[in-house]
């Protein structure tokens, strides 16, 4: 037997796949929770989310959060 990874082809997700999503599940208080977390300020990391600037801690730490939601234009 192999010590292959038995997960298969995993490809990791790029850092405008990650944005989109999380903009497409963003709740009211997830720019606050998400700047607590990482520990910047509310206003950066709204401006990362709206991708004027690029973050990875905070993308990775937004995506955590919106992972398992419906998107926003299936609850309408």
């Amino acid at each position: 037997m192999s010590n292959s990874n038995s997960r298969g082809s995993y490809r990791k997700m790029s850092y405008i796949q990650k944005l989109a999503i999380v903009n497409n599940r963003k709740r009211r208080g997830d720019v606050t929770a998400t700047a607590i977390a990482t520990e910047f300020s509310p206003s950066y990391v709204s401006e990362v989310l709206s991708g004027k600037y690029c973050n990875e801690r905070i993308i990775n730490r937004a995506y955590d959060r919106a992972r398992g939601r419906v998107e926003n234009t299936e609850l309408v």
